[in-house]
This record gives structure tokens, C-alpha cells and sequence, in this order.
């Protein structure tokens, strides 16, 4: 399933929808988390712990598909600065996508946390770190950093997909959506 000139593969349509909904739900029950009576944080942790880890396998599943299978070309007569920045905000999503998961679990192993199957039933055992409550708060911060980073990053993301798609009028957002036929985005170019 190679990407087309004029459509993202139906893999990269599925993992980049779906990491979409799973860090709309991790920011969700990393609240729930946060804001829990101690009886129950230990279900939201495992909770997003487990979507966390999955959101960082499909990341590097989606570098790895990403590295075999390039980008679709840009429009023609898409500005240098345009494409700079496009290329500049996946690059950094897949930073952001990588790095915010791991800095969680190095938060949580550094600080002692319970080694909590994900979703109830796969081993996933605390990364090997020293134990310490300020290098688990260091982790802690930068993890907190880059989830806001994605959700900046995210904002950039859709801006630049309705920009495309009322301003520019191009089909450059119909490429990535699930329900939009192959044969009616080819009339892109």
C-alpha cells in the first residue's frame, strides 16, 4: 500500500486517525487522573498509562510507514514557506507523539510507580531508571510540556488543513479523511 500522488495509503489514514482520537482521550483521562480521589487513581493511571504506551508504538509504526512510504507530493504552486512549515509541523508531531509517552513512563517508573499491566492484561514493567522524586518531577514537567506542545502543534495542524481546504481550495485535506473517494481527489492538481 504505497501513498499515492494524490491520497495518504489507507494505513496512514487509519493510524493517523486513530492516534488523533486516542490523545484526545490520554489528555482526557490524564485529568481524570490527576483530579481523582486516591481510591481510584490507580485505574486512571493504568488507564493512561496504557493508551500513552499504544500512542507511542503506532508513533514509531507510523515513522517506520512514514520512512517507506513518503509524503504525497505538495500542491504546485505551494509557497517554500508553506512547505517548510507543513514539513517542520509533522516532523515535530512525531517528536511530540514519541517523546510525551516516553517522558510519562520515565516520570512514572522514576518515581516508583506500580508496574501496571496495560489495559489489565499486557506486562509492561517501569522503564530502568534511577528512583527519585525530582528526577521523576523532571520528567513529570517536560511531559506536561510537550502534551501542551501537541496540542499547539495540533491547533497548527487543523488551521493549516482548513486553510487548504476554504482558502486555498485545494484537495490537500481531502488526501487524509477516511470517507472521501480516491476518484474525486485526483482532480487535485
Amino acid at each position: 500500500m504505497q501513498e499515492s500522488r494524490f491520497r495518504y495509503s489507507t494505513v496512514s489514514i487509519i493510524v493517523h486517525w486513530t492516534i488523533f482520537v486516542l490523545i484526545l482521550a490520554n489528555a482526557t483521562f490524564g485529568g481524570w487522573m490527576e483530579d481523582a480521589p486516591p481510591s481510584e487513581k490507580l485505574g486512571y493511571y493504568q488507564l493512561h498509562k496504557s493508551v500513552g504506551i499504544t500512542v507511542l508504538l503506532l508513533s514509531l509504526f507510523r515513522l517506520g510507514w512514514r520512512i517507506a512510504h513518503p509524503w504525497p507530493p505538495f500542491p504546485e504552486g505551494m509557497k517554500l514557506w508553506e512547505r517548510l512549515f507543513a514539513r517542520g509541523t509533522h516532523i515535530l508531531f512525531y517528536v511530540l507523539m514519541i517523546g510525551a509517552p516516553l517522558l510519562g513512563w520515565a516520570a512514572a517508573s522514576a518515581g516508583g510507580a506500580p508496574e501496571v499491566p496495560l489495559y489489565g492484561a499486557v506486562p509492561a514493567p517501569n522503564l530502568p531508571l534511577p528512583q527519585g522524586e525530582q528526577l521523576s518531577d523532571a520528567f513529570g514537567d517536560w511531559h506536561k510540556v510537550m502534551v501542551k506542545a501537541i496540542y499547539v502543534v495540533l491547533a497548527l495542524h487543523v488551521l493549516g488543513a482548513l486553510k487548504h481546504h476554504f482558502i486555498d481550495r485545494d484537495l490537500v485535506l481531502h488526501r487524509m479523511l477516511p470517507l472521501v473517494g480516491r476518484g474525486r481527489v485526483k482532480n487535485d492538481h
